[in-house]
């Protein structure tokens, strides 16, 4: 049991982007989980992945990637602070009659702890969570061109419980040297506690993917949060090694969307493993006076 996890939580929260819990003066906001990398490629690369969409991950990075493909199948488990774990689980395959399809789910919980009464004495525990739910479609709407939207059942958790219906929708345009991304994330109404609304986090996104050669890519996303101020990620990746056996890659970010700048702050390193089909994935964040938090990533392949 950790009586400072919810504290810590909230802060990694405000750090992950401006918006959500840390969107406006009063602390009012809702949902601030969704600002956080689903993935351990994205953090890894300073959460540049809005010209870049891979597989099933794609559905919450920006889902017209799902209709640019590969399908896959993707998993991905993240260490934030004492007992706060996120975990999401992804898929995306594609249709018979076209484009593909995406469905995936986000948890974030927070472990055992201690609740108190109003007169300060123990009251037990409590068990706060986060989760989502989502389901996506994209499609090609003529060569590199894709379009994709997907929408989410959002519920948070402390005492009580509050629900949200959201919305996600993008466009990816470019082809195998340059693409571009656009995305709208988080669409909707206020997540309602009691008689009180609590806005959701929602952002819009730009972002570029180059490769600057076989083994170098770079990318770069322009965030917007409706609550809050734009901040930007950046980030590369550079093929160590290339092989029928196993690749290996390496991946380095920075982004400025974190509050506290105490600290080693905003950076972000990583590498990958694959083959044939199958990734290994490990990134890492700074995270100021919070120190490091730690992202695992497991995808399988549906295609070419």
């Amino acid at each position: 049991m950790k009586t400072r996890a919810l504290a810590m939580a909230g802060l990694i929260l405000c750090a992950a982007a401006r918006g959500g819990l840390c969107a406006n003066e009063a602390g009012t906001g809702a949902a601030a989980f969704l600002n956080l990398p689903v993935d351990a490629r994205g953090a890894a690369m300073g959460g540049a992945v809005a010209g870049s969409p891979r597989g099933g991950m794609a559905l919450f990075q920006n889902p017209a990637g799902l209709g640019a493909g590969p399908g896959s199948v993707a998993f991905s488990h993240s260490l934030l602070a004492e007992d706060i774990s996120y975990d999401v689980l992804a898929a995306a395959a594609p249709l018979r009659f076209g484009g593909a399809l995406g469905v995936g789910v986000q948890y974030l919980q927070y472990g055992s702890l201690a609740s108190l009464d109003n007169t300060g004495l123990a009251a037990g525990t409590i068990s706060p969570r986060d989760g989502a739910a989502a389901l996506g479609y994209g499609l090609a709407l003529m060569k590199d061109v894709y379009l994709g939207a997907s929408g989410k059942y959002i519920n948070s958790k402390i005492t009580g419980s509050a629900s949200a219906l959201a919305l996600d929708a993008g466009l990816l345009i470019g082809g195998e040297e340059l693409s571009v991304g656009l995305a709208a994330q988080n669409l909707g109404r206020p997540m309602k506690f009691r008689d009180e609304g609590a806005p959701l986090p929602a952002n819009y996104r730009a972002g570029v993917c180059a490769h600057y050669s076989e083994t170098l890519q770079w990318s770069v996303d322009v965030n917007f949060p409706k609550a809050g101020r734009a901040w930007i990620g950046a980030g590369a990746e550079y093929a160590l090694a290339r092989g029928q056996a196993w690749s290996l890659l390496a991946r380095a970010g920075y982004n400025t969307a974190a509050l506290d700048t105490r600290r080693v702050n905003g950076l972000s390193a990583g590498f990958g493993l694959a083959r044939k089909g199958i990734a290994l994935d490990y990134a890492f964040r700074t995270m100021g006076l919070l120190g490091a938090t730690h992202h695992f990533g497991l995808t399988y392949g549906l295609g070419k």
